[in-house]
């Protein structure tokens, strides 16, 4: 068995256990010491579903978010499967719609994992997870890179097309708020119920970080919680909650962090190829 292989069998033998383990960095210096090992880059923003924003705003801005990040990188890396999804046996969503790998570092990855792209390839992989209603998480991951064997050093973001029922990311709602406030919603993006609610509880099952409860009657969205993914836009069949945002803002926050990603990749290979 090759190495790739072998970590993922450990990986989908131990995903039954992510919660457990996820408890564990709640647990004073324990918790510190593994924050430290595999999550001391953690940056994730979450980008809106493509299909919540135009349902309200007639607009399409997440897929040209994640296209600069794809048309301005020197390597592109897409795995082969959702480890997650395979992992939880999931039906809902495609298990051959992986994570994609961007930036230098993704030359080192083991090709057991997957293959290289163009960029018309990943743009089709991007499209392809948003038809099927998957939301985006872009960020640096140190997490990816250990089981990946890529070094800390070596510049790579991971651009992840999740589902609600399988996300690593469902441990936001176990881990310490020292990690989970690394993980963000982009900036001017707000999710609000209207008067339409009636409480149905549809909208329960689609939050991958339990943001939302019934009070009384009515959807409530922790603000602190929600990450703005859109899901539960998309999902409430009498369309009482909405999904907004300041589209200068957005945009502008949106490249602002993209920018930044980039600008450390080039200081540490000299520049795209």
């Amino acid at each position: 068995m090759n190495i790739a292989r072998l970590k993922q069998k450990l990986l989908k033998t131990a995903w039954p256990a992510r919660f457990y383990f996820g408890r564990l960095f709640r647990i004073p210096l324990l918790g510190e010491v593994l924050r430290r090992l595999l999550l001391k880059e953690l940056l994730l923003k979450i980008l809106p579903l493509r299909r919540a924003l135009q349902k309200r705003d007639k607009v399409v801005l997440p897929g040209v978010v994640v296209d600069h990040f794809i048309e301005n990188s020197s390597y592109l890396f897409a795995m082969n499967a959702c480890i997650c999804r395979q992992a939880n046996g999931c039906s809902g969503y495609p298990v051959d719609v992986g994570c994609l790998f961007i930036g230098e570092g993704a030359r080192n990855i083991n090709p057991g994992f997957g293959r290289e792209v163009s960029i018309e390839e990943a743009k089709a992989l991007q499209r392809r997870a948003e038809k099927a209603g998957m939301f985006n998480t872009v960020g640096k991951n140190r997490l990816d890179k250990l089981y990946l064997g890529v070094k800390p050093s070596e510049p790579m973001i991971t651009l992840c097309h999740c589902c609600e029922c399988c996300c690593l990311w469902q441990l936001l709602t176990v881990l310490p708020g020292s990690i989970t406030g690394k993980v963000h919603k982009m900036d001017g993006v707000e999710v609000t119920v209207t008067k339409n609610c009636e409480g149905c509880g549809s909208c329960l099952n689609y939050c991958f970080v339990q943001a939302i409860t019934l009070q009384n009657s009515k959807a409530e969205i922790d603000q602190n919680r929600c990450r703005g993914c859109g899901r539960c836009v998309l999902e409430c069949p009498r369309e009482a909650i909405k999904l907004s945002f300041e589209q200068d803002a957005y945009f502008k926050k949106a490249l602002e962090v993209i920018s930044g990603l980039e600008k450390e990749v080039e200081s540490t290979t000299g520049g795209y190829q």
